[in-house]
């Protein structure tokens, strides 16, 4: 007998049926088509309880993994590039999300219902819900129940009560008056210790697409969440709930993304279909905006629609005129240009439809230009001009050209100093002076390494050591320096005039700066006293030294540079050192130092670097200081 039993163990063993991943009624979900709530728990670790292996649990595992690795590969695709987005990446040059799908990336575990959920008072009870009842005085009640499938409860003393269909805010009440039939003098609290489950489908365009197993709390929002949302095909803005016996109800998530409402997010029941259809048309709007993105249109659809989706323009508070442009042919061409105060300008882009696959450009010119395949280009003009402010540049046209249209430059212009700032530039000056700064430390670590080697006396060894660290702390300094992107103009000298300024072709995003002529000259570095002298015409680079002291005693005169205002930089070791001194040049006197051939070159690239990429005198004095 006792044997016999052992062999029906292990054939109920092997005749347990084979389970995908499950979901229990918190809330949490899974893209299978059934749920069996009697699966085994693996034991917990530290239980001491051996784990028996069998082919159906080995089959087990290997279906719930697999099912893994399929969410796993759904995950991936979630974010795929559409047909829309790659051509739009491919005509501008600029990668744009679609409106709305960030919305489903790393979703917290807490949107999911939680047993520990506090209970709408608008849910409605029903079979499968257990409620906690406490009574006191005249009848003592105090028990937990199951809402059975008759939508009955059982109450000792009582009776049974049909509470199906009550919402939640009623409950007490209700139950109050059923017991108040037959007791009188009590009290009554009643609490819903745990809500029932539901079975819904996601179907459609969804990133995981299956039967999901939910609280009744739940809402087409918690069942989009679960599923991923609307895939990269999916549309956000038609999605249906079919329900057997009702209306079709429509949920546009933009409703919740734009404006936080809610209304139409409609609760579940079991048995309902969330169908997410196919993606509707698309637009994609980039420009002087909050939040350029690609956009899902629904019906008749303005500019100015649009644009208050992606959050309004960067600069409302300025906001004077605005360009609209429209993709034709590849390339961007001018729908509208406004010019008035933002709500004549929001009137006006009302009456702009766009229409599907659009690529739509606005510019605000009082906003940061933008990097795009364009055909207008701005540019930021600002100092000592006749006029300020940011100004549309026609191609090719030059620096000249532009600071003579805007009227030239005030009294107070100093044009040798003019200043071009070009982001591109930037970016290409920060690496160079990146790369010298690293070799500069590996040349010093390099180097103090092979004079300590070398030396035996314990006091030499701490004057290297205490240099080491001076130069660890000029190093960190350098790293502290950013490259200013300025574009050398080659002016003769600080007499020269706007007709002087070099035929060079702006470029979108450039900044011209024009500023005051100064009235002295730095001297900074190993002197004796480091000034700010008054300029005068007669005086030369000894004369402005003189007046500082003189090169102190740990100066190297022969290492001698001239940083000039309009950003060149002038030594002893090429020819023009001796030449003209300008207002706002800095005379700059380099500590010696002895030390090896590599140290002395990366010294000298470092000066390089950081003088002749636009780093001016003010930056060294910071390091100096």
């Amino acid at each position: 007998m006792r044997a016999t039993l052992i062999v029906l163990f292990a054939f109920s063993l092997f005749a347990l049926p084979v389970n995908s991943v499950a979901a229990d009624n918190t809330g949490s979900a899974s893209a299978t088509s059934t749920a069996d709530s009697g699966a085994f728990q693996s034991p917990a670790a530290g239980t001491g309880i051996p784990v028996i292996t069998s082919p159906a649990s080995e089959a087990r595992e290997a279906s719930v993994r697999e099912a893994a690795a399929i969410s796993a590969e759904q995950d991936k695709t979630a974010d795929k590039l559409t047909g829309f987005q790659t051509f739009v990446e491919g005509s501008t040059g600029i990668r744009l999300d679609v409106f709305g799908r960030d919305l489903f990336r790393n979703v917290p575990t807490t949107f999911a219902p939680l047993k520990a959920a506090q209970v709408n008072a608008d849910y409605v009870v029903g079979p499968g819900d257990a409620l906690q009842i406490r009574g006191w005085g005249m009848v003592d009640i105090d028990v937990n129940v199951t809402v059975n499938r008759n939508g009955e409860i059982y109450l000792p003393r009582v009776g049974t009560v049909n509470v199906s269909g009550v919402k939640y805010y009623e409950l007490q009440g209700y139950l109050k008056k059923a017991v108040g039939r037959i007791f009188k003098n009590f009290e009554l609290t009643v609490s819903i210790a745990q809500t029932r489950s539901v079975q819904i489908y996601v179907v459609g365009h969804a990133v995981r697409p299956g039967s999901y197993t939910l609280s009744a709390m739940s809402s087409v929002l918690n069942a989009l969440f679960a599923s991923g949302g609307p895939s990269s095909t999916g549309s956000m803005r038609n999605i249906k709930v079919k329900r057997s016996g009702a209306p079709l109800v429509t949920f546009d998530l933009y409703d919740i993304l734009l404006h936080g409402d809610k209304s139409s997010d409609v609760a579940l029941r079991d048995g309902d279909v969330v169908y997410i259809p196919s993606v509707g048309p698309l637009v994609a709007l980039l420009g002087d905006v909050k939040k350029p993105a690609i956009f899902e249109l629904k019906e008749r659809t303005s500019f100015a629609d649009v644009v208050s989706w992606a959050g309004g323009f960067e600069a409302v508070a300025g906001l004077q005129k605005v360009i609209v442009e429209r993709s034709i042919d590849h390339q961007y061409q001018t729908v509208a240009e406004l010019q008035a105060d933002w709500g004549s300008i929001q009137k006006s882009l009302s009456q702009f439809d766009v229409h599907p696959t659009d690529i739509i450009r606005v510019i605000a010119p009082g906003s940061v230009p933008i990097k795009v395949k364009i055909e207008k280009s701005f540019v930021r003009v600002d100092g000592e001009v006749t006029q300020s402010g940011v100004f549309q540049v026609d191609k090719g046209e030059t620096l000249r050209a532009l600071i003579t249209r805007l009227g030239g430059t005030t009294e107070k212009g100093y044009v040798f100093g003019t200043k071009l700032i070009r982001d591109s530039l930037k970016r290409e000056q920060q690496l160079k002076i990146d790369e010298s700064v690293d070799r500069y430390e590996k040349d010093i670590q390099t180097n103090a390494k092979q004079r300590l080697a070398g030396q035996s006396d314990p006091a030499q060894a701490a004057t290297i050591a205490a240099e080491l660290e001076s130069q660890q702390r000029l190093l960190t300094k350098l790293r502290q320096v950013k490259a200013e992107g300025r574009i050398i103009l080659n002016l003769k000298n600080a007499a020269a005039q706007v007709a002087d300024l070099p035929d060079l072709p702006l470029e979108d995003g450039d900044v011209v700066y024009v500023p005051q002529k100064s009235t002295t000259v730095d001297v900074i570095g190993a002197v004796y006293q480091q000034n700010t002298i008054i300029y005068s015409p007669d005086r030369g680079v000894n004369d402005y030294l003189k007046l500082s002291g003189g090169v102190s005693a740990t100066g190297d005169k022969s290492e001698l540079y001239r940083i000039c205002a309009d950003g060149t930089v002038r030594s002893k070791r090429n020819s023009g050192f001796g030449g003209d001194v300008n207002p706002g040049d800095a005379i700059v006197v380099p500590e010696k130092i002895q030390r090896g051939a590599n140290f002395m070159q990366s010294l000298k690239d470092i000066t390089s670097i950081l003088y002749q990429f636009g780093i001016g005198a003010a930056a060294f004095k910071n390091l100096k200081n």
